[in-house]
């Protein structure tokens, strides 16, 4: 994987998450799968470690855990910055822009400073496209294709088909809403409805990075549709937050020209309960013979994002999910596994695992140590009520995070340690943060650990946590042990990498 800059062990590259070649990256955008490949674009600033001037970085890989760098696809220029937003297979050709064959096209904000006054600006939406797989991309003469209509923050465009109006329809983000846009050809758009007032968590900062799909129901109830769908919205940080930003969604029915949230709508559904998972974007035209919906993340949080330590690059994106809906207690979820392609990535080492087949105390408590290693754990295990656990996953106690289960509930406790020197990130990134989560008595929990993160999926996926990190995992056990009550380990595997560097 070309992924960076080596640098001290605890700044070098992931093994198993993507970074830029060098650079500031955040944002995923344009996510496509098109001829055997997955397109992966990022925001990027090639000529410094911090946010800058925006292009589009580009990535490409045939199993989501290799990737090979490709030319930047989008610049600035006189038009401004190129922002967020997709891209999708123009495969009957819409637009009229590959001769009747199918093409590849970007949907782009340009963010353009007026006054030369950084909080003076003016935002629209663009086109670029290319006809050979990618490999190069030319921007639309007729830009912009959606001009701004007086709004302060008009960005983001997520561009999907929807088939039973056969329409296409841009999700875009509009200051505290999604405003959802219609065309015929790609090419000339009509405002057809808004959603967000008064629905959801709204903070200082602006809504952000849309994104809108269809996903059937498993277990869905008779009588029931059996398909919802999703709307992700990521929420920007205000300055006086101290979870700063983050991802929600809302599941419900969307008719071509307007979204309807089946949940109250003071309710907030959380992607990830951890504080380094934003800017989620899925790849469109996966094939449906694939039949799956994937996703990544910007592993980082905007009030600290600028400040993290960095080794020729900063940014790291999350490894890919598979997303799916499930008819809960509470109503339709989301659920998250990791990309089935992560099981054969690198090579295996041994899971270590004590006493897997009798109930295990407080004086029998170190469930898991496993050898310092990048890579995938999974248990499953009953606990009884008033059983207490700690994954001591990274940093040797700095991130640690404790599972206490009062029989119906489980509580989720991590603290977080990490100072730099500089005041903002020494004060904004460690924390302590407590969740309470609905579960049963069989619990799973799935964690991959790298250089600089950790994601943890919690009850079948039901829950995720993800976190960055600032140590190395290669030099580190990670140790998973049992501090009250008792657990019974029914099933476990572990997946180590081999360091690629070594």
């Amino acid at each position: 994987m070309t992924n960076g800059v080596d640098a001290s062990p605890s700044l070098r590259c992931p093994a198993l998450h993507f970074t830029p070649p060098q650079g500031w990256m955040n944002d995923p955008n344009g996510l496509v799968y098109f001829a055997g490949e997955y397109h992966l674009c990022y925001q990027y600033y090639p000529d410094d470690r911090v946010w800058g001037p925006m292009h589009w970085g580009h990535a490409v890989s045939s199993d989501l855990v290799h990737w090979q760098h490709r030319p930047v696809a989008l610049a600035p220029d006189a038009q401004g910055m190129c922002f967020s937003g997709s891209a999708i297979v123009d495969w009957h050709d819409n637009s009229g822009l590959f001769g009747g064959e199918p093409g590849l096209l970007a949907f782009y904000t340009v963010h353009r400073e007026t006054a030369g006054n950084p909080d003076d600006y003016v935002q629209e939406q663009c086109l670029a496209y290319s006809r050979d797989s990618g490999r190069s991309w030319q921007k639309y003469p007729g830009n912009p294709i959606l001009p701004n209509p007086g709004l302060r923050d008009f960005r983001d465009p997520k561009v999907v088909w929807h088939a039973p109006s056969r329409r296409w329809v841009m999700a875009l983000a509009c200051g505290q809403v999604i405003r959802f846009y219609l065309s015929d050809d790609l090419l000339d758009w009509r405002l057809a409805s808004e959603f967000g007032d008064g629905q959801g968590a709204h903070t200082e900062g602006p809504w952000e990075c849309p994104d809108l799909f269809e996903l059937p129901v498993e277990g869905a109830a008779e009588g029931e549709p059996a398909t919802r769908w999703v709307l992700v919205v990521g929420v920007g940080a205000g300055e006086q937050d101290d979870f700063g930003s983050f991802t929600q969604y809302f599941v419900g029915h969307f008719d071509g020209e307007r979204f309807h949230n089946e949940n109250p709508a003071d309710g907030v559904l959380m992607m990830d309960e951890g504080r380094d998972f934003y800017a989620v974007q899925t790849w469109s035209d996966v094939p449906d013979s694939d039949g799956r919906r994937l996703a990544i993340a910007w592993l980082n949080n905007w009030l600290y994002a600028n400040r993290i330590p960095e080794a020729g690059w900063r940014g790291t994106m999350s490894f890919p999910r598979e997303l799916s809906l499930e008819e809960t207690g509470e109503g339709i979820r989301l659920r998250q596994a990791f990309a089935a392609e992560l099981g054969a990535a690198g090579r295996l080492s041994p899971w270590l695992m004590a006493n897997s087949a009798d109930a295990l105390t407080v004086g029998n408590n170190v469930l898991i140590e496993q050898g310092p290693s990048a890579g995938h754990g999974w248990l499953s295990l009953q606990m009884a009520p008033g059983t207490i656990l700690e994954l001591d996953l990274q940093q040797a106690g700095h991130m640690l995070l404790r599972i206490t289960h009062d029989g119906s509930t489980l509580q989720l406790e991590h603290w977080r340690e990490g100072r730099n020197g500089d005041p903002d990130f020494d004060r904004r990134f460690p924390h302590h943060l407590t969740r309470q989560l609905m579960a049963g008595t069989e619990i799973e929990l799935e964690w991959l650990v790298d250089r600089g993160s950790l994601e943890l999926l919690v009850d079948g996926g039901r829950y995720a946590s993800t976190h960055l990190g600032v140590t190395d995992p290669c030099l580190q056990p990670v140790v998973v042990r049992l501090v009250a009550g008792s657990a019974r380990l029914t099933d476990g595997r572990y997946h180590g990498v081999i360091d690629p560097l070594e």
